[in-house]
């Protein structure tokens, strides 16, 4: 079974940063989410990890561009 996506490639900035984190929010434990960013998303990298969430990311070519996907998974210790 694949993971939600969620597309915030398109967003203007704060946008794709609160998308993400009100993703990650939903999830329960040991659920992930893939969501798809304009740029690397080195702010939100920090406070996944702060709040006890796991991440990766890849880039994905998009015409001469690209976005980045951030998989973003919950741990078992984040609090609801």
């Amino acid at each position: 079974m694949s993971e939600p996506f969620v597309d915030a490639s398109d967003l203007l900035p704060p946008e794709p940063l609160q998308v993400a984190l009100q993703a990650a929010t939903a999830l329960g434990p040991g659920e992930c989410v893939r969501v798809r960013l304009p740029r690397l998303p080195y702010p939100l990298f920090g406070l996944l990890a702060e709040r006890g969430y796991s991440y990766e990311s890849v880039a994905v070519p998009r015409g001469e561009d690209c976005v980045y996907d951030v998989v973003i998974t919950r741990g078992p210790g984040v609090s609801s």
